[in-house]
């Protein structure tokens, strides 16, 4: 039995597999805390007596320094997708310079699990109105499904006016949206990043379980969010009141992400988009 404060809906874990302070060592906190990670979920999906399996969106760089780890997710049953070659936003690039990174991307993860990478999610969720041009290069580049649009207003990047539940772009590609909560006036990613951090637990599983119907739910997390230890340092090119808030709060990030699957656990985003594609009309 479900205890009754606990979200009784599934929830997919996503996570963005990236370097924050780009350094991309062979050997780095972020590969040390990707395991963490991964053993973290194998014992987690014991306990709750249902293997957990999630879609791991990893930046090419990682591919290129550590492959080894982008076999290691994949060998414990996830997903890999991609999360752009070196994280630059989709506003910093040209369709050209796009074309070039995300197939060196692609093909590095390809090298490294020897299955198609058929997910994509833009750094940041940077795509928006002025950067949609992306989604035709990302079909010619054989992807099937995007997972990178925050469907409100944003101080960073934010697509008001998309729906909230998965959809098809013209081109076919399907987008799983951010999941979004409402908190007063906004609407506010609560299951990722500094929100899922900051939130109380149970704020966080009360929203989850007000999803709207259609509402595919999933975390977005990094290998920086589980890090309580990690001394602070500045990401590049980034304002020091970010640097700040995704520097502090770490410590309870396990035990949050416990929580809310222990309410129950999605399927990785690649097999929805399959499931969705093939239930859409000829």
């Amino acid at each position: 039995m479900i205890h009754p404060s606990r979200s009784p809906v599934s929830i997919t874990v996503t996570l963005d597999i990236e370097d924050h302070l780009g350094r991309y060592e062979p050997k780095g906190r972020y590969t040390d805390n990707t395991r963490r990670i991964l053993d973290f979920l194998g014992d987690h999906g014991r306990r709750i007596g249902r293997p957990i399996r999630g879609t791991f969106f990893v930046v090419g760089r990682v591919a290129e320094a550590a492959p080894a780890l982008v076999r290691d997710i994949a060998a414990a049953g996830h997903e890999v997708a991609c999360h752009s070659y070196r994280h630059t936003p989709l506003d910093r690039e040209t369709p050209q310079s796009f074309r070039a990174e995300t197939h060196r991307a692609k093909d590095a993860l390809e090298q490294a699990v020897s299955v198609p990478v058929t997910g994509y999610r833009a750094p940041i969720f940077s795509l928006t109105r002025r950067t949609v041009w992306a989604l035709e290069e990302l079909g010619a580049l054989g992807f099937s499904y995007s997972s990178s649009v925050l469907p409100a207003s944003s101080a960073l990047y934010g697509y008001p006016g998309l729906p909230q539940v998965p959809f098809r772009w013209p081109n076919g590609l399907v987008e799983f949206p951010v999941p979004l909560a409402r908190f007063g006036p906004a609407r506010l990613p609560f299951l990722g990043g500094v929100y899922l951090r900051y939130f109380p637990s149970g704020l966080t599983r009360r929203f989850a379980a007000r999803a709207g119907q259609g509402t595919v739910l999933w975390t977005y997390m990094h290998p920086y969010d589980f890090d309580a230890s990690e001394p602070f340092a500045r990401m590049p090119d980034t304002p020091l009141w970010i640097n700040l808030a995704l520097w502090f709060n770490r410590k309870g990030t396990w035990n949050k992400l416990a929580r809310l699957l222990d309410g129950g656990t999605g399927k990785p985003l690649g097999e929805l988009a399959r499931e969705i594609t093939a239930a859409a009309p000829s």
